[in-house]
């Protein structure tokens, strides 16, 4: 119970008593506390598709969810928070601004009162959700080196900026009243967490933003690289198949969505990973001046010019097919999803067909096992 109000100490005591004899309340036993229902998922790389019901309905979405951390620890916490301020404006500037795959583009995190601390990356927009997410993935591989060269005058700035704002005073009782409902309300009691935020923020320096990248967003460096991808695929948009998926690099998926968005003509995945395998001994230029001769459009010389929308993602897609980046596959994985009906792709993914079986076969935080334990195929 909270009292909020003009209240001394003793009257705050005696109103909660009041209060409690009236409801003639008791804590509830340990056996009746409900258990963390936060899934605790295991290493890998997970793909969760859906479809749009709504015909009307025009755009794509995919969020991109990396697993970084523990809500308990607030050195990751700090971190993850710089790690956000960091990272924001830049995701939204390359994919929004520059690319303009969507307005609704950004980054925000994640946290519960248990569990891990998630990173999430968001875009909405017409492009096929298998390159929305091609385009996140070229970001993330870049994104280190911004990193490696962020300036640390700039990061020091930031730092006293957010430790000054959580310092600054606070203007009225509902202000006071919401911060001390907060650790309330998520169940973890710890009223000294933004003081211990607070303290931890001006000990965390540039060396640990990178170190959390590589321990747990970078796929080239993290051991417990731990993602999913949801997508929303809107009725107008070609849907890819299990066959195509397991057989298909995504890259190729991606290029093959992009082209029949903008000529409206069916794309054989077969002939276009063929055109891949020839093109690769091609300038990007011969390559894209080869794909507007097999692929004809109403106008072919707009594949030159970078401010048509549509011939910009294919430059982007036919550039990530031809040059594709390492994919993180976990190895030695005592779990084989094929038993719940679950697939992989080429890359190692696994694809989510039913999120109840998934859920199901992961353990819960503060759980020791799941509740289906499935069994290895050996």
């Amino acid at each position: 119970m909270l009292v909020v109000g003009n209240f001394e100490p003793a009257e705050a005591v005696d109103a909660a008593q009041q209060v409690n004899q009236m409801l003639k309340s008791q804590p509830l036993p340990p056996h009746s506390h409900m258990p963390s229902r936060m899934v605790n998922i295991e290493p890998g790389h997970y793909i969760y598709q859906h479809m749009g019901e709504d015909p009307n309905m025009l755009n794509n979405a995919v969020v991109a969810t990396f697993y970084c951390g523990m809500v308990t620890n607030p050195t990751d916490r700090t971190t993850m928070a710089l790690l956000l301020q960091i990272i924001d404006d830049q995701f939204f500037d390359q994919l929004r601004t520059k690319e303009q795959l969507g307005y609704n583009v950004g980054a925000s995190t994640n946290s519960f009162s248990s569990g891990k601390l998630a990173l999430k990356l968001r875009v909405e927009g017409e492009s096929n959700p298998t390159y929305l997410l091609q385009r996140i993935d070229s970001f993330i591989y870049g994104f280190r080196q911004t990193l490696v060269e962020f300036d640390t005058v700039q990061f020091d700035a930031l730092v006293e900026s957010i430790v000054g704002k959580a310092n600054e005073q606070l203007t009225s009782v509902d202000a006071e009243a919401n911060r001390m409902w907060t650790p309330i309300d998520e169940a973890t009691y710890d009223f000294a967490q933004l003081a211990d935020e607070v303290e931890s923020l001006q000990k965390v320096r540039l060396d640990d933003v990178l170190d959390m990248w590589d321990r747990y967003i970078n796929p080239q460096t993290a051991v417990t690289y731990t993602r999913v991808d949801s997508q929303l695929w809107v009725a107008k948009t070609s849907y890819p198949s299990a066959t195509d998926m397991t057989a298909w690099p995504e890259s190729i998926l991606a290029l093959a969505g992009c082209l029949e968005s903008e000529t409206h003509m069916p794309v054989d995945l077969s002939d276009l990973s063929h055109f891949i395998n020839t093109a690769v001994r091609q300038t990007s230029a011969d390559a894209l001046a080869s794909l507007a001769r097999q692929y004809p459009v109403a106008n072919s010389t707009q594949m030159l010019d970078e401010t048509v929308s549509g011939w910009s993602k294919i430059k982007n897609a036919l550039d990530m097919a031809m040059n594709p980046h390492g994919s993180h596959v976990v190895q030695d994985s005592e779990t084989n999803f094929a038993h719940i009906g679950m697939y992989q792709t080429v890359e190692g993914k696994w694809v989510i067909t039913d999120v109840d079986k998934f859920k199901a076969t992961q353990a819960l935080f503060e759980m020791p096992v799941p509740v289906i334990k499935l069994t290895p195929i050996c």
